[in-house]
């Protein structure tokens, strides 16, 4: 209880919504019961530099700059991936590429990122040929995956993804996806992958018969695989698996459909009505819900409704970070001291 206390408000000093308590951008680094508070476009690099295994870094409101590696089991909290309106947070943004590169000879595993906007990709390679596991990447914006080492055990969910996903011929073990927006391909991985897509929306442009673009031979279920008009197609590999998904797969010789739905208008799938899957609504900033209009017509295998919408971790991309929302600032001091008043919303961290 102790440690979950100083936790709280220690992320409650740090935090900035709009110009809430500070301008500053701030890192806290909590090791045990000790909190420390870095400030600075550098935070998140010096608390990185004191964090040791097991470390929670807590950035704020702001731009970061990124440390050249992630080379310890650390969990990083953001204040969102996106602007929230209604509580004017806005979102952590870490300027440039993550690479999680473990130590000679040491794993590093149980790495933890939700809340964030990676302006850049994940690259992950490890020095000795080990396998990265346990590695969590929740309600995080980036431009997408380069997985240059076999993983154990990795999740995405929540995400919105802006390009690919690859895996340059290694072995994914477990891999998840879920409830993301994915905009590029998921390839490259080994056969022998166990990678499992569910309750996604797949922007990546499509297979054509001059393209030859498609995703991987893996699992995808109660997804989402978007495709344009005239001769565009969903394209799986051959050996992939197709469950409960919603798209045009004529063109997949090799597919195993079940249960598959045929791609019907946009604008008559979504409630929203909206004529795309793009993310955002057209000429507004209000993030999508991906609920769908008629979710008892199209069912996943879990009884819920396709799509991000669905399953056990329907879309959502505030983080389960305790946020501000509501402070008051007095103007003035009152016997040499400042009222304030904070008013905090804690949300459970996903597990």
């Amino acid at each position: 209880m102790k440690k979950i206390l100083l936790s709280l408000v220690a992320l409650c000093c740090a935090m900035t919504a709009s110009a809430q308590l500070t301008e500053a951008f701030a890192a806290t680094l909590q090791t045990g019961d000790v909190s420390k508070v870095f400030y600075g476009a550098d935070a998140f690099k010096t608390a990185l530099t004191e964090a040791q295994d097991g470390s929670v870094i807590t950035l704020s409101s702001g731009t970061f700059n990124v440390p050249d590696n992630i080379d310890k089991s650390v969990k990083v909290y953001g204040a969102g991936m996106d602007d929230d309106a209604a509580t004017g947070i806005a979102k952590t943004t870490l300027n440039g590429q993550i690479k999680i590169n473990g130590v000679e000879g040491v794993q590093t595993d149980d790495i933890c990122l939700e809340g964030l906007y990676i302006n850049g990709s994940i690259y992950i390679e490890s020095t000795d040929d080990d396998q990265i596991e346990n590695l969590k990447v929740v309600k995080c914006r980036f431009a997408g995956l380069d997985c240059r080492e076999n993983s154990n055990h990795f999740i995405f969910r929540q995400c919105k993804v802006d390009g690919g996903m690859g895996g340059s011929s290694t072995v994914a073990t477990g891999m998840m996806i879920q409830n993301c927006w994915i905009s590029g391909l998921i390839k490259d991985f080994a056969v022998e992958s166990t990678l499992v897509v569910d309750h996604c929306i797949l922007r990546a442009t499509p297979y054509t018969s001059y393209s030859g673009n498609w995703h991987g031979p893996y699992y995808f279920k109660n997804t989402i695989m978007a495709y344009d008009s005239g001769n565009y197609y969903s394209r799986i590999s051959d050996g992939g698996v197709a469950v409960n998904c919603l798209g045009n797969f004529n063109y997949g010789e090799g597919i195993i459909k079940t249960n598959c739905y045929t791609q019907i208008a946009w604008s008559a799938l979504f409630a929203d009505g909206q004529n795309n899957v793009d993310y955002y609504i057209t000429n507004t900033t209000t993030p999508r819900t991906w609920e769908l209009a008629d979710p008892e017509t199209y069912v996943g295998d879990d009884g819920t409704q396709i799509g991000p919408a669905g399953g056990d971790y329907p879309w959502d991309f505030i983080p389960s970070t305790p946020r501000i929302t509501e402070s008051t600032i007095a103007n003035k001091t009152v016997d040499g001291k400042l009222s304030i008043s904070i008013k905090a919303e804690a949300r459970p961290v996903a597990e």
